[in-house]
């Protein structure tokens, strides 16, 4: 009598193996749902910090122009040149260094204009501009009341700015650090959590210690021994972006 094998019908076998599969899946996505778990980040309280220091400037830079009209170019030109020569010397003589006389602007060009709906033309214009830097505050009005003497018949503006500007926006720099710190401390509170020491700390912009410009008018100096000059406070700023975790 011949022995009988039975075997497994194919469908069996198929589901042995899933189930075997589902089992092993199953493992694996708890694993990955744990260590997601882990890893969650802290909370966080995220705050903008601003310091403002305000300082004396020391330097004062001065745009002085020259402007000369002729109808004949190259009259213009030459008288312009001359002013010109005569005006760099005479500063130079006032104490301010040659490298600190810069040419900022320079053009000549033609007048035109519209006499009953005709256009005509006019005197050759030669304008020549400088940025003279001073470097003692002090002497920012006699430096204008010697162009003004010496072929300048345009003061466009004067600005104010700082020698060591480093050390006052480090300064700005802690106190927007110190200003971040109150803000983040109030919020903490308001919600009734601790902060730590911040995670992260961003330098977020810096603001160019300038002052407002000036505009001055030549004639003023003819009253008046030196024109009087008021540079006023100038404002450094610092910003920072900080994060703490709770």
């Amino acid at each position: 009598m011949k022995s009988l094998t039975v075997k497994p019908a194919p469908f069996l076998t198929l589901m042995v193996f899933m189930l075997i599969g589902f089992f092993f899946l199953g493992s694996f996505s708890s694993g990955v749902a744990n260590a997601e778990a882990n890893t969650a980040l802290p909370s966080e309280i995220s705050v903008n910090g601003t310091g403002v220091i305000l300082v004396k400037p020391d330097i004062g830079i001065i745009n002085i122009g020259i402007e000369t009209s002729n109808k004949d170019s190259k009259i213009s030109q030459d008288e312009n040149t001359k002013q010109s020569t005569q005006l760099v010397e005479a500063l130079k003589k006032a104490g301010i260094g040659e490298e600190d006389i810069k040419t900022s602007y320079y053009n000549m060009y033609r007048e035109r204009f519209y006499n009953d709906g005709r256009q005509q033309e006019g005197d050759y214009k030669v304008v020549h501009s400088f940025e003279v830097t001073v470097r003692d505050i002090n002497k920012v009005g006699a430096t204008i009341d010697t162009a003004a003497k010496n072929g300048a018949n345009q003061i466009n503006n004067v600005r104010f700015t700082m020698s060591d500007n480093e050390k006052h926006y480090l300064e700005a720099l802690s106190a927007a650090i110190k200003n971040a710190e109150g803000k983040a401390e109030t919020i903490a509170k308001t919600l009734g959590v601790t902060i730590g020491k911040p995670s992260k700390v961003v330098e977020a912009g810096y603001s160019e210690p300038y002052g407002k410009y000036m505009d001055v008018r030549l004639e003023s100096a003819a009253d008046m021994s030196v024109t009087p000059i008021a540079s006023g406070d100038l404002e450094i700023k610092a910003h920072v972006n900080v994060t703490y975790n709770y």
